[in-house]
């Protein structure tokens, strides 16, 4: 009887040795799986980084595009000559690039000072300083920050021409 029990623990001792094997290396698969997983997730985070960019710079284009209405005029496209884009000038952004509704420059520039963001000239001339302005804006406004002014923004903007 003695010889029975001791044979009965010394197979469940060699059995349980097998299972945490076992488990051990399901362990191990999973967490192989999980890593080949969180690989996967990063690759897709930069594809889709990579397709926004493409998209801003796709919709940029398209704006660009667009024939200007007249009472769009500012700074940049007071040329008579017939040109696709406005002239573009050393350290001049093209309002294509960063205004996306009708408004003047002038007015986001007044804007931007009201609201305490901007400390440049009222020139109409949008550049690094101007832009700067705006990214802070919608920082301070819990707005996406791209330096773009789009509706939301202005929205929230010209609040402060008044």
């Amino acid at each position: 009887m003695f010889i029975r029990l001791l044979s009965i623990i010394v197979l469940a001792i060699a059995f349980s040795g097998c299972a945490t094997t076992q488990s051990k290396t399901q362990n191990d698969q999973i967490q192989s799986r999980v890593t080949d997983l969180e690989k996967n997730l990063q690759a897709k985070d930069a594809e889709i980084v990579d397709l926004q960019y493409q998209v801003k710079d796709l919709s940029s284009k398209v704006e660009s595009s667009k024939p200007v209405e007249s009472d769009q005029i500012t700074a940049d496209s007071q040329n008579t000559t017939d040109q696709a884009e406005p002239v573009k000038q050393e350290g001049v952004l093209s309002n294509s690039q960063i205004i996306r509704v009708k408004v003047s420059p002038e007015k986001i520039q007044r804007a931007l000072k009201s609201a305490g963001v901007y400390t440049g000239p009222v020139d109409g001339k949008i550049g690094a300083g101007t832009k700067e302005a705006i990214i802070e804006f919608q920082k301070s406004h819990g707005l996406k920050a791209d330096g773009v002014l789009g509706k939301k923004t202005w929205e929230e903007l010209k609040v402060y021409l008044k």
